[in-house]
């Protein structure tokens, strides 16, 4: 029989509370085994139940710690688990118990059984389809629904009386969904022989309170660190209480608030789930005792500051009279402030540089330690990259998304391609992944990977890897390693179903095609894909998911990609890499009961911690209250007693952004309050130190100052500049120096977009082929049967440019209003003459002062006049440039090419006087003057000689070795889309409030 002593000592029920601020584990650990000392029982006699995993592996290291250098068996040490928390523990009850009951349903299963039933129901809403991957995001919030209908005990039948008829028809039938789901999913378990996790949990913790109330344990047993949150928890904790060798042990409970404030404590209150608790436990504050180690300490000032800040709205008419003494006592709020540190950075980056320099300061000191504290993962993940910096690597507790990790990314990367598999780019996506293989040597794969970038540029490949092959025709150089890659792609392609196979099957060929694209020629792909922690964790979720498969009737092969996507989003990688021993990144829940020597809790911003009141997609708040569910200002209470808890540490260092994702963001309502008081007692610079912080944020960040670049002027020697231009060029060098540069003297060629799609430029390539076949065909005669013919060209090679049945729709009355121009314009062409040359090139050799240039045009259409002279037409499908254009010289592309014609450069005409030349526009324009830009006659012939004078003025120009090639220099003609404007750094100069226009010519 146990002995009473320190713990056991007095009548029961006995419930104890550790002071905020303390160190609850160490404090538990030293009350139980100064406890078992007194009274001769031995540590492992005693059963301590915890909320959280995590707080079982710390208190056993306390056990450790406080009987170092002796070696010591720990406590029984179990968890518990609080249900309504993120983190679901599975209560281990007695023996006879778990084989009394049915097994639990797996999680993957559950969850498919669940989203099964919700793709039926939009099966029968939405015309025969079910839609899978909403199904399984409808399942989590379902389970999550059941959790809670488990978790509190609550009836099923007890729906049906929720829903008052006045309210909207939308949640009539949501509560008729639940109530479709509440009924079968009981005989979904019964068939099955399964049991639903969250019922059964709290029917073994059912169980075990009816045993210890029936059959009280000789040997102590203690609950410790929950709030009973549950109601099966919260009976348990109660029998606990009135054992004979039972203990409760709460964390922070206010046992010094006056009465006052106790009775005002409503639901977001830190104190809320606490006093709830002792009122079922049939107990008043007064009998809940302060735990015999940390009550012989004095009081935490800190914790006194945070306790009247977060007071209820109901008592905070008490700020002022407690601002007032506080300020009257200055060195005792200097005491309750100092380690307390408030850091309001500018935005989310300058506040996780300010968080690792806090943490980089802290491991400065041997045997200090440090904890990051935050809800915000995004905050965790910038910091612990940031710590790298310093070669610091930091254990993230959260771990990261499998579906984020390398292994996953690979893994949706290959079930995108394969619903598409033609797709350049979800193919070059997947081929530069670092797991893609294709079959290839490490040495060979980066040089097939650049020619498969090379040749997929332009115009997307038709369907397959047929398709692929012959976009890639061209680029067949790469021999044998290129064939080696496509081989493997028809290979993994070869493994998906086509049309008909169940999602098992395509799941199945999905993850064979995956290995089959990882393999190397050195290494097969199931080595080196399922290695790694992120392997590892993606083969043991994919393991699980697997058996449920067919629960998934899937109706369309398209939607496997979202759908294996859902399936994948709760995996979670944990690294095993080796991570610094004194720090440690924590959630909410994880880091209750925890401590370090330094507290930084960030992301304290409104809508992150605490998080918003979460929308139920179920059930509305009035609907929730007369169902018996807790709240969202339950969540808000418990989150508020963790801020509160970590806040009344020693060392502490609080942080928010005011700007996150560039809006301004409100910090946390506890922040708001812990502020006013502060100032209130004057005291707010005590732990206003963003600017301290910041400070040594940007000292570490700062740039060295920028020298700002002045606008490209390259200057290459005359020998390197170009003598051969083509007329286009010529314009380019008027308008755009530098891209004639970088394109002639650096030989850079922009690529076409991956995969580009049908549009104006595929349009007007289009067109110039039907234009030239025809005319080809009919010469000069006025083609009677025009609008068939070339509607008949049209359509036998509108699908080698990329035209389908989709793109066509959207352009054919375009298209038609162009064919009915066409033909009046091909009718008046006819009676003035024939068309001698058709996309022809010309060229024109000149002496220029001691140099010999060369002058090249391609022309669309030159017609031989009946009365005489060439007629130069070029085809614009967009808007052609002005007359006022041509005649500025700004676009001499046809003035060049009559020069070209009248010295013979178009061998098939000869020397011919030009009459004159038109852009013609093919598309667009409603008008005869919207239809062509033409000069003729004494014009054309006036702007061809200023033009060929412009011209040699020109080449003159830089042919002088002090010209340089400036980057757009005129603004009223600049490119707003210049392909090498990247180059010359224009956005950088314009940022600058630079123009961009550089010197003039």
């Amino acid at each position: 029989m146990v002995q009473t002593g320190d713990i056991f000592d007095g009548p029961a029920p006995r419930v104890f509370s550790i002071a905020p601020g303390r160190a609850f584990l160490k404090d538990l650990a030293d009350g139980v085994a100064s406890t078992a000392a007194k009274n001769g029982f031995q540590l492992p006699d005693v059963t301590i139940y915890l909320p959280t995993r995590r707080a079982m592996r710390a208190l056993g290291e306390a056990f450790v710690e406080i009987s170092s250098p002796r070696a010591v068996l720990a406590p029984r040490i179990r968890a518990l688990g609080d249900i309504d928390e993120d983190e679901f523990v599975v209560f281990s009850g007695g023996a006879e118990d778990e084989a009394d009951l049915s097994p639990p349903i797996s999680t993957e299963h559950r969850r498919l059984t669940l989203a099964r039933l919700v793709a039926e129901r939009d099966k029968a809403y939405f015309q025969g389809q079910r839609r899978w991957a909403g199904a399984i995001s409808a399942a989590d919030e379902l389970g999550k629904l059941l959790d809670s209908l488990y978790t509190e005990e609550i009836s099923a039948d007890r729906l049906g009386g929720v829903v008052p008829e006045e309210l909207a028809r939308h949640w009539r039938d949501s509560l008729e969904f639940l109530s479709l789901i509440t009924a079968e999913w009981p005989e979904i378990l019964k068939a099955q022989d399964l049991s639903d996790p969250a019922a059964r949990r709290v029917a073994l913790i059912e169980r075990q309170t009816r045993r210890w109330r029936e059959n009280p344990p000789r040997n102590p047993v203690i609950i410790a660190g929950t709030t009973g949150s549950a109601p099966a928890v919260a009976r348990m904790m109660g029998v606990v209480s009135r054992l004979p060798a039972g203990a409760v042990v709460l964390p922070g409970l206010d046992l010094d608030a006056p009465a006052s404030v106790w009775n005002s404590v409503d639901e977001p209150h830190p104190q809320s789930g606490l006093k709830a608790l002792i009122e079922s436990l049939e107990l008043t504050r007064e009998q809940v005792r302060p735990w015999p180690v940390s009550s012989v300490t004095q009081k935490n000032p800190r914790a006194d500051i945070v306790t009247v800040a977060l007071r209820p709205a109901g008592a905070s008419d008490e700020w002022r009279d407690w601002a007032a003494e506080a300020k009257a006592a200055k060195a005792s709020m200097d005491e309750a402030t100092r380690g307390l540190a408030l850091v309001e950075a500018s935005d989310e980056e300058r506040e996780a540089g300010v968080i690792a320099l806090k943490i980089r300061e802290t491991i400065e000191t041997p045997d200090r330690t440090v904890m990051l504290v935050t809800p915000n993962r995004d905050l965790a993940r910038r910091v612990a990259l940031k710590m790298r910096r310093w070669d610091v690597n930091i254990d993230d507790s959260a771990g990261s998304p499998f579906a984020n990790t390398q292994c996953g990314v690979f893994l949706r990367l290959v079930a995108d391609w394969l619903g598409a598999v033609s797709d350049p780019v979800r193919l070059m996506a997947l081929i530069d992944h670092p797991l893609f293989g294709g079959g290839l040597s490490l040495q060979e794969l980066p040089r097939v990977r650049r020619l498969f970038d090379r040749g997929l540029r332009g115009l997307k490949p038709g369907p397959g890897v047929a398709g692929l092959r012959r976009k890639l025709d061209p680029a067949l150089s790469g021999g044998e390693s290129l064939e080696t890659l496509l081989s493997a792609l028809e290979t993994a392609a070869a493994l998906w179903p086509e049309t008909e196979g169940s999602f098992a099957e395509r799941f199945h060929a999905h993850l064979a095609a995956a290995e089959q694209l990882c393999a190397l020629a050195e290494a097969p792909g199931d080595k080196r894909l399922w290695r790694g922690d992120d392997g590892e964790a993606g083969a043991a979720l994919l393991a699980q998911i697997e058996p449920s498969l067919s629960l998934i009737v899937q109706d369309r092969a398209e939607e496997y990609a979202d759908i294996f996507t859902r399936l994948i989003a709760g995996g979670i990688v944990r690294r095993r890499m080796p991570a610094h021993p004194r720090i440690a990144i924590l959630g909410p829940l994880e880091a209750r009961m925890q401590t370090a020597d330094v507290v930084i809790l960030g992301g304290l911003n409104e809508g992150v911690w605490p998080h918003d009141a979460v929308t139920d997609p179920f059930l509305s708040r009035p609907m929730r209250e007369k169902l018996g569910l807790p709240s969202p200002e339950r969540r808000i209470g418990l989150a508020a007693h963790d801020f509160a808890q970590l806040t009344s540490m020693g060392d502490v260092l609080l942080t928010r952004s005011t700007r996150a994702a560039g809006k301004p963001t409100k910090p946390s309502r506890w922040i708001i309050r812990l502020k006013n008081i502060l100032e209130g007692a004057e005291a707010a610079e005590n732990v206003y130190q963003a600017r301290y912080w910041e400070g040594l944020a940007d000292s570490l960040d700062r740039p060295q100052p920028a020298t700002r670049i002045a606008a490209p002027f390259p200057t290459p020697p005359v020998a390197a500049r170009p003598q051969s231009l083509s007329v286009t060029q010529i314009e380019t060098l008027l308008r755009d120096p530098y891209a004639l540069y970088a394109s002639k003297v650096l030989r850079l060629d922009p690529l076409d977009p991956l995969g580009e799609a049908f549009g104006p430029r595929y349009l007007g390539n289009l067109f110039h082929l039907i234009l030239e076949l025809f005319a080809r065909e009919h010469g000069g005669d006025g083609a009677a049967n025009f609008q068939t013919r070339l509607r008949e060209l049209f359509n036998k090679h509108a699908s080698d440019f990329g035209l389908d049945a989709t793109a066509l729709r959207f352009r054919i009355r375009q298209i038609d209003a162009a064919f009915d121009r066409l033909e009046d314009w091909f009718a008046e062409r006819a009676a003035l003459g024939v068309p001698a040359v058709l996309e022809g090139k010309g060229a024109w050799i000149f002496a220029l002062d001691d140099k010999q240039f060369r002058l090249s045009a391609r022309a669309d259409r030159i017609d031989v006049l009946t009365e005489g002279g060439a007629y130069i037409i070029d085809y614009k499908t967009g808007a052609p440039p002005s007359l006022e254009q041509q005649k500025a010289m700004f676009s001499p592309q046809l003035p060049l090419t009559g020069l070209i014609v009248e010295k013979g450069g178009f061998g098939d005409i000869g020397a011919a006087r030009v009459a004159g030349f038109e852009f013609l526009r093919v598309l667009g324009g409603r008008t005869q003057k919207d239809r062509t830009a033409n000069l003729t006659g004494d014009e054309a012939r006036r702007l061809m000689d200023e033009t060929r004078d412009g011209l040699f003025s020109i080449l003159r120009h830089f042919a002088d070795p002090a010209a340089g090639y400036p980057s757009q220099p005129r603004p009223q003609y600049a490119n707003r889309f210049g392909a090498y404007d990247h180059l010359a750094r224009r956005r950088e100069r314009e940022a600058h409030g630079d123009d961009g226009a550089g010197d003039n010519l």
